[in-house]
């Protein structure tokens, strides 16, 4: 399960922009071509011998927005003084104001709107000079259509995303700020519910998001549309934006806000495996759940999902603790924290699946080899859990215990672990398999058709391992098999044993 996709969803989507915006019907006619190429010479040549309704018209409009986009000021005011429209637009609803708003430099858009441009005629896709100017982060743009009128509050037509979003994706703080003092309204959403502060914490940008708080935008919001009632410190947890959750908690919001999925900020953070080996990314994971947990983040909360979900070998997660989510993915730093703050290890799932058995791969492909760095965090995982209490005979969904999740993932060493706190080497299944028969590939007769859970590599060490710490051997086992699919079933008889 990994959010982060989602709620990049959320992210603004131009529909058009100045580019496309500029390409009109009248760009091959010789002003529009030299006014395109910054042919300023040209461009007083051919005004000398142009009538003054085809200036004023759309020849001259798309002259003028080629100049303008070209930030050409001389250029600019020769169009104009010829006659020129500073306030007509093209087949796109670009005006020259909206060309010249992607630039940095705010001459040109002074003397447009000097000349009489109108700060607020939009694209025909909603998008107005100031969006422009506030995407680009262009401060002094945005002052002076701000100071010419220009609507704090539009919306582009698409998702109804306003000029202060616009800003905040592009984390320009400072274009924030002074929108917020031209009246943007920090709290009105787009279509699918975002709002600024909610597009700050997937941005990760506390200073943005802290201007946004003081102006009285709520931390608790919540984004109720789409299905996902998304707050924004569920949002920046998920992403792992460990500045922002701080800032955000700091400012009081709700560290076990439930999402519309049933999760919390601390269910979603520790099991994002997606940050990798990123030592980055890892430190901003325990830094967001030591945060949420010193905030009152409850450690025993279990999921409650609206629909169930399972890991990649169907395990269900529902009932959850935050603890075994970690555990899964083998979020060391993450258990160790939580289990500090008071994270019960012996709550399983609904379905009795425990932190253990998930640290010891229950929850992981069967035919993934593991790295030498995860064998070894598996089993500092586990060692951990141990000492926290956890029952290391428990049995869970599928009658598996610790060392059946141990067997499927080759974890000799965790095998070891586990067999020197009291498991049973012998424990049988949900479908007739021992630890012993797994690590042979058996199929037995109780496993049917279920592929994915049905042992696919053989793994000679584990057998002998297995074998070595006491296990039956698989002929007095009662193990049904049906097919050994690879390997030397030899090895799990009592002949071999000496």
């Amino acid at each position: 399960m990994n959010m982060r996709a989602t709620i990049l969803a959320g992210l603004l989507c131009s529909t058009i922009f100045a580019g496309a915006a500029l390409a009109a019907d009248t760009s091959n006619l010789p002003l529009v071509t030299a006014a395109k190429q910054g042919d300023r010479a040209a461009v007083r040549s051919l005004l000398n011998g142009i009538p003054q309704k085809v200036i004023a018209g759309a020849e001259g409009t798309a002259a003028l927005v080629w100049a303008a986009s070209r930030n050409d000021a001389e250029m600019v005011d020769l169009l104009i003084g010829a006659g020129a429209d500073a306030k007509s637009a093209n087949e796109f609803g670009a005006t020259a104001l909206y060309a010249a708003a992607a630039n940095p430099d705010a001459a040109v858009t002074g003397k447009l709107l000097a000349a009489g441009a109108d700060a607020n005629v939009a694209l025909l896709s909603g998008e107005t000079p100031l969006m422009e100017a506030a995407r680009r982060g262009n401060l002094d743009i945005v002052r002076t259509l701000l100071s010419a009128k220009a609507n704090p509050n539009a919306q582009e037509a698409n998702g109804g995303q306003s000029v202060l979003m616009w800003a905040v994706s592009q984390r320009h703080s400072a274009v924030v700020e002074e929108l917020v003092r031209g009246g943007a309204d920090v709290k009105a959403g787009s279509k699918t519910g975002f709002t600024p502060l909610m597009f700050a914490a997937q941005q990760g940008d506390a200073d943005t998001a802290r201007i946004l708080i003081n102006a009285g935008a709520n931390p608790n919001e919540v984004r109720p549309k789409s299905g996902n009632s998304y707050t924004p410190l569920i949002i920046a947890s998920a992403m792992g934006h460990a500045k922002v959750v701080e800032l955000l908690l700091d400012k009081g919001a709700d560290p076990n806000a439930i999402d519309a999925r049933g999760y919390t900020s601390l269910h979603l953070v520790v099991r994002d495996s997606d940050y990798g080996l990123d030592l980055t990314g890892k430190d901003q994971v325990v830094k967001i759940v030591k945060a949420l947990l010193a905030h009152g983040a409850n450690p025993n909360l279990r999921l409650k999902l609206q629909r169930n979900v399972g890991t990649i070998n169907e395990i269900s997660l529902q009932g959850a603790t935050p603890l075994v989510l970690a555990a899964e993915v083998n979020n060391l730093e993450a258990v160790r924290a939580l289990l500090a703050a008071g994270a019960d290890p012996r709550i399983p799932t609904e379905q009795g699946t425990t932190a253990l058995m998930l640290a010891a791969g229950g929850g992981t492909d069967i035919q993934r080899m593991r790295t030498p760095e995860e064998r070894a965090t598996a089993v500092e995982t586990a060692k951990l859990l141990l000492e926290g209490g956890t029952d290391v005979t428990a049995v869970g969904q599928y009658g598996w215990t610790a060392l059946h999740a141990a067997a499927y993932q080759g974890l000799t060493d965790v095998i070891e672990v586990l067999v020197s706190k009291g498991a049973s080497v012998n424990e049988m299944d949900a479908f007739g398999q021992t630890p012993l028969s797994i690590a042979l590939a058996v199929l037995t007769q109780d496993i049917g058709a279920r592929r994915l859970q049905i042992p696919r590599r053989y793994r000679k060490d584990v057998a002998e391992l297995l074998l070595k710490l006491g296990a039956t051997p698989l002929d007095k086992s009662g193990v049904v098999v049906v097919l050994q699919r690879t390997g030397d079933l030899e090895l799990g008889r009592e002949a071999t044993q000496q």
